[in-house]
């Protein structure tokens, strides 16, 4: 019986630390929540666009209100920080493409 009782302790305490795993590397609920109200201000616009003017309203470009580029977003999920680690760990190798890079270009 103290077998099972260790086996099913050990069992909930993985079981513990998976949930823990999984909720650290989920994304923030402001930048969730910021992403849904984009988004429905972006459908409604489009319908009103649809309903006075008879067509669709034109893409909006990365950067302008209400349309964040992809790097801010990252940030607001907050996913840079890992992304930089990895840019990080390259950038400290010291070559590219298996060329040193202080040799230059050769003319």
């Amino acid at each position: 019986m103290r077998k099972d009782e260790q086996e099913k302790r050990s069992y909930a305490d993985r079981l513990k630390e998976w949930v823990q795993t999984n909720h650290d590397q989920q994304p923030s609920l402001g930048a969730e929540l910021a992403a849904m109200g984009r988004e429905a201000i972006k459908d409604v616009r489009g319908t009103l666009m649809e309903t006075y003017f008879g067509k669709p309203e034109h893409a909006s470009e990365p950067g302008t209100p209400l349309s964040p580029t992809m790097q801010e977003i990252s940030a607001d999920r907050g996913l840079v920080g890992q992304y930089q680690a990895v840019l990080d760990s390259y950038a400290s190798r010291g070559s590219v493409h298996g060329h040193d890079q202080d040799r230059g270009v050769d003319r």
